[in-house]
Formats: structure tokens, C-alpha cells, sequence
């Protein structure tokens, strides 16, 4: 087990331990409900740990039944705990100053209001999260470029279509992404780019005719120059092979350390995801990866776009000369307030940014993971148009 794996469990207890001690005591005099509630509390609190701790030991069945009543639980976890924080700090201040004409100790009647209110609470926020994480929008962002192209006057160029982090799964099936296909079918990019994360886990395999329908989705991007994608953590958890293979049965053109001349117009680069080296495996540098795919001398010339999963070390592209990286993984955070914990990590964690001459998207990915709800950002499908304004060469000093 990682030790982020073990501080996200350990923080996971404390916010849950202190949520059950709360509504325990909140609930005194209220009779048979007391317990109820907190049962029911216990096992969805539990269902989460369960479904991925104890994987390998219970029978299929529970186990989708647990890790669906985790994902679920997770978001009013989450607003549960602020809300109950929230109403402890009111109370003190309460007992100390009388905001209220009624200190503490309350009834046992408003007792139990405030537990329905904090919980209806957290289930409307939940409730608009999910109607958000189903929404897709289209984010459009026109790029201008300086290095020389083969191509004649300035404008665009090239229209891509980005993805990122679908994770296919139990929260994520083919009727979402009959909705990205379609939308983005309806921008008719000159290519798509897929950019890991396809897959969320081993419960996507399991569903054969989920696995058929959205191989049938995915082989239906209308982009003359082809569906492209990298992979992400979670296709390596759930197995490389497995999504190597399922994306090829789908049409899609897998780029691992490997580098492609795109119509004579770019050169597209595939990175390895990070998540190898926990595999004894090694991540190729960008300038390898050119030089052992690509033969033409036009290789070095051209527009370079990077696709890597996971945007730590955005020096790596800005090094090589690199016009445009495509990152995904950080979901934006996707529940408040995990967004700032993810800001912190990174050093640019959603959106346009710019180092020297090269030009970077984070985006905030097209799916969910952990929670069906999103109440941070908008799942997105990203169009950048590449615009050549033909001035020709790099300023920085890059090794290309």
C-alpha cells in the first residue's frame, strides 16, 4: 500500500470517526432512529474502504454492490463533515455568546432538524454535482504557433479534439460516451486525441456488452486523421495489455514512448505514462522518443505536440522545444474543496499555461472518478485550434 494511498485512508477514518461520534450524540432521546442512523451511516462510511481493500476476497456480486454504495456515500461524505464542522463551531460560539435566544443544550426535536438539514444539504449538492458531471461543455481555445509549417498563408491549421480521464467503468458507461462521441462529432475535428484514463477499472471488462457498444462508440470519431491516445494510472491498474487491446479492437491508435508524423502537418508525441516506473519500467525523453520513431529529417521541423497523462514536470517539454502538451489526471479536484489540495500539487493543475515557447493544456477531464458527482469545474471535451502565424522558430533555447 502507497503512503498517499495510507494518508488518504487515515484522513478517510478521522472524517468518519468524527461524523459517526457527532450523529451519535446528536441523536441521544431520539429513540430507535438513533440507531438506525448510525447503522446505516457505519455501512456506507465502510463501503468504501471495503470495495477496494478487500477486492481480491469477496465475490464479485458485493463487491460491485460496495464499491457503487462507496462512490455514492463519497461526495455527502464530504459536505456532510464541512457542514457538520460548521454547525460544532456555531454551537460553541453559541454557548459562549447566546447568538441565539436558545443556547445549548438543544432539544432533542432540533437536534434531529439539524442532522436532516445537514444531510439534505449535502444530497442537493451531490444531486447538482451529478446533473454536472453528466453535462459535458466544449472548451475552445485558438493557439497560435511560431514554429514554420508547410502549409500556405497563416490560419488554422489543425483542429483537435482533446480528451481526457472518461474512466470507463461502473460510473461511466456507453451512454455517456455515446454524448462525447456526438459532440464531439458535431465540432468536426481533424483528429481526436485521447489522453488516458480511458478505462477506470476491472469492472468495464467484466461487462462484455458494455465493452462491445463502447468499442463501437469509440470506432465511430469522425476525424479524417484518426483517433490517437495515450494511457493514463488507471488503464496500468486495471491492466495495459487489456486496454492496449480494447483499444485497437476500437480503432484507436495507442502511443506509447513513441512519436508520429500527423499528415506531414505535426509531429505527435505519446509519453509513457509516470505510473511505469512503479513497474521496474523507465520513461523514454522526448528527444529519444522522436529520434527512434521518425527516420524523415522533417521530424525536428515541424509543430511537436506532446500527450502526457499526468502534467508533473512540465520542464521536459518546455526543454526539448516542445509546441503544445496535452494533460489531463488532476479532474480539476473534482469535489470542493479537493481542488485546492490538487492546485498545490502541481505546478499548473487545470488549464491554458505557458513556459518560454511552449504552450501547455491541463484539462480537467471528460469523466468522473470515486464520486458520480462533480461540483468543481465542468467535464469538458477541449477544441484547440493550432494557428500558424509563421514567425518562425523557437526563441528559447530548446535542443531541437
Amino acid at each position: 500500500m502507497s503512503y498517499f494511498f495510507e494518508s488518504v485512508l487515515g484522513v478517510y477514518a478521522a472524517i468518519n470517526a468524527y461524523m459517526f461520534f457527532r450523529l451519535r450524540a446528536t441523536l441521544v432521546g431520539c429513540g430507535p432512529l438513533r440507531g438506525m442512523a448510525c447503522a446505516i451511516f457505519a455501512l456506507f462510511a465502510f463501503s468504501f474502504p471495503a470495495g477496494r481493500l478487500l477486492a481480491d476476497l469477496l465475490p464479485i456480486p458485493l463487491l460491485d454492490v460496495l464499491t457503487m454504495m462507496g462512490s455514492l456515500y463519497l461526495s455527502p461524505m464530504v459536505y456532510g463533515f464541512l457542514l457538520t464542522a460548521a454547525a460544532d463551531i456555531f454551537r460553541l460560539l453559541n454557548g459562549v455568546i447566546a447568538i441565539t435566544h436558545n443556547p445549548p443544550p438543544f432539544s432533542a426535536g432540533v437536534r434531529l432538524c439539524s442532522v436532516s438539514a445537514i444531510f439534505g444539504m449535502s444530497m442537493i449538492i451531490t444531486l447538482a454535482g451529478m446533473w454536472n458531471a453528466d453535462t459535458p461543455v466544449i472548451v475552445t481555445h485558438d493557439l497560435p504557433i511560431s514554429t514554420p509549417l508547410q502549409t500556405e498563408g497563416a490560419g488554422t491549421i489543425l483542429k483537435i479534439a482533446a480528451m481526457s480521464d472518461i474512466h470507463l467503468g461502473q460510473l461511466t458507461g456507453p451512454r455517456y460516451l455515446k454524448k462525447l462521441v456526438t459532440t464531439v462529432n458535431e465540432q468536426f475535428p481533424d483528429i481526436v486525441l485521447l489522453l488516458g484514463d480511458t478505462i477506470d477499472s476491472d469492472y468495464f471488462f467484466r461487462d462484455e456488452s458494455g465493452v462491445s457498444k463502447s468499442a463501437e462508440l469509440l470506432s465511430s470519431f469522425n476525424a479524417r486523421l484518426g483517433t490517437w491516445a495515450i494511457l493514463g494510472n488507471h488503464d496500468y491498474y486495471v491492466g495495459a495489455d487489456r486496454v492496449k487491446d480494447f483499444l485497437s479492437a476500437s480503432g484507436v491508435r495507442l502511443l506509447i514512448d513513441e512519436a508520429v508524423n500527423v499528415d506531414g502537418r505535426v509531429t505527435l508525441v505519446g509519453r509513457a505514462d509516470r505510473t511505469v516506473i512503479r513497474y521496474g519500467e523507465k520513461r523514454m525523453d522526448i528527444a529519444d522518443i522522436i529520434s527512434s520513431s521518425l527516420s524523415d529529417s522533417d521530424s525536428i521541423s515541424r509543430p511537436v505536440i506532446v500527450m502526457d497523462h499526468q502534467p508533473f514536470g512540465l520542464d521536459e517539454s518546455m526543454r526539448y522545444g516542445a509546441d503544445l502538451q496535452l494533460s489531463g489526471h488532476t479532474h480539476r479536484g473534482q469535489i470542493f474543496p479537493v481542488n485546492f489540495i490538487i492546485a498545490s500539487m502541481y505546478e499548473k493543475s487545470y488549464g491554458l499555461y505557458k513556459k518560454d515557447s511552449t504552450n501547455y493544456y491541463i484539462s480537467s477531464g471528460a469523466g468522473v472518478w470515486g464520486s458520480p458527482a462533480r461540483t468543481v469545474g465542468r467535464p469538458e471535451i477541449v477544441i484547440i485550434n493550432i494557428e500558424n502565424i509563421q514567425e518562425g522558430g523557437h526563441e528559447n533555447g530548446d535542443i531541437r
